[in-house]
């Protein structure tokens, strides 16, 4: 497990999805460069992520539950076994390119009243959906001609280095950075409600205790929410 000063640890709750869970597993290894330990919260999966710790061994836990506990619970128990003292959580749909976590941390390490931070996001149900940023928020963000999460990336990265914005709409949890000093302020997520409203109530609490939530405008992750049977 890493322990360095600004390690990070990357909570994913599953139920099945093994190809997806895998190509986000290796993703993080490929595209990732300041340390970090995964926690994958398995919630009593049928398929292969059953055997995921048979393949993975470096930087990596794998939590198996007996019984499907639901996405929010998932997460707040890997969040329990981790000690570092940056947090992201994810679902196992998401997809990342690379700095995709440098930049996040970048974001949240300018002001300590910064809550939370997320990427510009591929779902048209969440307030970060790239295309709404860019015609709410920033029009600036240009239209893309491809779908390759790596080349928007890099477009982004190109126009956007370091750009970040505080913003007033809610996070989706598919992935967001914290610090822990703040969970441990804020508490865990409620395990009694579905992903997007677990999302939406753990940003009204981080307000409510004086906290912002931001925008890094030069990450992109394609993302993958929960199917109820995972909530």
């Amino acid at each position: 497990m890493s322990s360095a000063g600004n390690a990070t640890d990357i909570i994913i709750s599953v139920h099945n999805h093994y190809a997806c869970t895998r190509e986000l597993i290796e993703g993080i290894y490929r595209q990732t460069d300041s340390p970090f330990h995964i926690y994958v919260v398995d919630n009593a999966s049928t398929d292969e992520t059953a055997d995921m710790d048979k393949i993975y061994v470096r930087n990596i836990t794998i939590v198996h539950n007996r019984r499907n506990t639901g996405w929010s619970k998932g997460i707040n128990q890997g969040a329990a076994i981790g000690k570092n003292p940056n947090v992201v959580v994810m679902t196992g749909g998401a997809k990342v390119s690379r700095k995709w976590l440098e930049n996040m941390l970048a974001f949240m390490d300018t002001h300590p009243r910064i809550g939370a931070v997320g990427p510009l996001g591929s779902c048209s149900g969440d307030w970060q959906y790239i295309d709404r940023v860019r015609e709410e928020i920033a029009p600036q963000i240009p239209m893309f001609q491809t779908d390759d999460i790596h080349e928007r990336n890099r477009i982004l990265q190109y126009h956007f280095p370091r750009a970040w914005i505080l913003i007033d709409g809610m996070l989706s949890f598919f992935c967001v950075a914290l610090k822990r000093r703040t969970l441990d302020v804020i508490g865990t997520l409620k395990e009694t409600l579905a992903f997007r409203d677990a999302s939406n109530d753990y940003c009204m609490r981080l307000r409510k205790a004086g906290y912002v939530l931001g925008l890094a405008l030069d990450t992109y992750i394609v993302s993958r929410q929960p199917e109820k049977e995972e909530l």
